[in-house]
Formats: C-alpha cells, structure tokens, sequence
C-alpha cells in the first residue's frame, strides 16, 4: 500500500517550492495539487481544530510558520452560519477544502487604493468551495468566506506569510471603507 502524503511532507514540498521560485503562480501552480493532496487524508487533524472563536466567527490554528514569520500553514474551522467580511491576505494563498462547503465570494477592486480606508469593490464571483476543491490568490486577491452549513466547516490554508504579518485589510463593499484585519490564532 502506498505511503500517505503527510503534513510534513507537504511543509518539506512547500520549502522547496518557496526556494525555488518567489513568482507566485508558479507557487501556487505547484502547491496547490499538493495541498489537495494532504486533505485527502486528515490523521493531521486533531479534535482542537474544530474549535472556533465564537466572537470571531472561526478558529485559526497554526500548524506550521517559518521562523521569519513566511510559509505559514493553517487548519480553519468556520462555525455555522459565519464567515469573514471581504478581505485580501497580502500575500499569496493556497486553500483547499477539508471538511463540508464553503461560500467564497471573489471581488475585483475599482479604486486604485490611494484614498486611505476607502474601497470600491465589485463582485467578480461567488462559488461553493467543497472538500478537495482549491482556492488560491495571488498577493492583492480579495474575497470573503462563508459557512452556510449547519455544522463547522475546515480548510487548509497555505499563505507565502503569516497573515497577521502582512498588512491586510478587510473591506465593507456597501460602506466602501477599508481597515486593517487582524485575526485571533488559537
């Protein structure tokens, strides 16, 4: 029988890759059949990744970052009936669904993001992301993230750096406005 794709293989992959090359399509090009790869068989994942931050909306949970804060590897687990508002990582990512469906909604900026905490975004498309499906940005992409099930959901996220060090915002699309997002990481 062969040899299941490990978690830690998939961070030794993801190494080599970001050694590589920095051009993000080719990144994400490579990461991402990888990243289908490891969801396909979850004795990585642990109770605790269920676990959400009920004022959040989801739980983050680390499961791998380089010392200098890139290559950061995440289990997302999204409560029913929340989600995130429309948001960029500053970086580059790679998600693949793990367990049930997820709402994604893409959007195209308008402005050309000189005006401080102003945006003018428009909806570009609005897909169910299910298990083993990818999602992946390059650095700029701007989406929003929805649990409209009625169980917790979980993704594996991969970003070039660990999205509280890359100076991301979050946008209100009807207000306009952009702000910085920080979330909590279990």
């Amino acid at each position: 029988m062969a040899e299941t794709y490990s978690l830690q293989d998939y961070v030794e992959d993801l190494r080599r890759i970001a050694g590589e090359t920095d051009d993000e399509e080719q990144i994400i090009a490579q990461l991402g059949p990888l990243a289908q790869q490891v969801v396909r068989h979850t004795d990585w994942l642990q109770p605790k990744h269920y676990e959400a931050d009920a004022e959040q909306g989801f739980g983050v949970h680390l499961l791998h970052e380089e010392p200098d804060h890139t290559l950061a590897v995440f289990v997302v687990s999204w409560l029913p009936g929340r989600g995130t508002p429309a948001h960029d990582h500053g970086t580059w990512a790679v998600v693949a669904g793990v367990e049930g469906v997820e709402r994604n909604i893409r959007y195209a900026r308008r402005d050309d993001g000189r005006r401080e905490g102003y945006a003018e975004l428009d909806v570009k498309q609005d897909f169910q992301a299910r298990e083993g499906e990818l999602v992946c940005m390059k650095t700029g992409g701007i989406h929003a993230v929805h649990n409209e099930t009625d169980r917790v959901t979980l993704s594996l996220h991969t970003y070039g750096k660990h999205i509280n060090h890359t100076n991301r915002s979050q946008f209100d699309p009807e207000a306009r406005t952009q702000q910085a997002f920080v979330v909590r990481v279990a």
